[in-house]
């Protein structure tokens, strides 16, 4: 079962559908216990921000290990608000089928 590190989309997969996750990081790992229920989740992070994207390849790859529907992309771009700005459209219309 997720522990209390990991993040809101995991620890309430009865109330979320979906999770955004832009230039994820934190210091979140995976659990090693994924719980049986995902939300479907999609991951973005930056040309410019390597650690980022390497957590969030590392997350894709377990929840896909779990058997959960992930889309992982790379753009180019950095960590800021235009970079997350310009992604969300993407991410809306992947979660809402547009």
């Amino acid at each position: 079962m997720p522990n209390s590190r990991s993040p809101w989309g995991l620890r309430h997969h009865d109330i979320y559908g979906a999770v955004f996750a832009s230039s994820p990081g934190g210091g979140y790992r995976p659990p090693d216990v994924m719980p049986s229920r995902l939300p479907r989740t999609y991951l973005v992070a930056g040309t410019e921000e390597p650690w980022f994207m390497e957590n969030a390849a590392r997350w894709a790859d377990a929840l896909r290990d779990a058997d959960a529907d992930v889309v992982l992309t790379e753009r180019q771009g950095n960590h800021g608000d235009p970079f997350w700005q310009a992604e969300f459209p993407r991410m809306a219309a992947w979660a809402f089928g547009r």
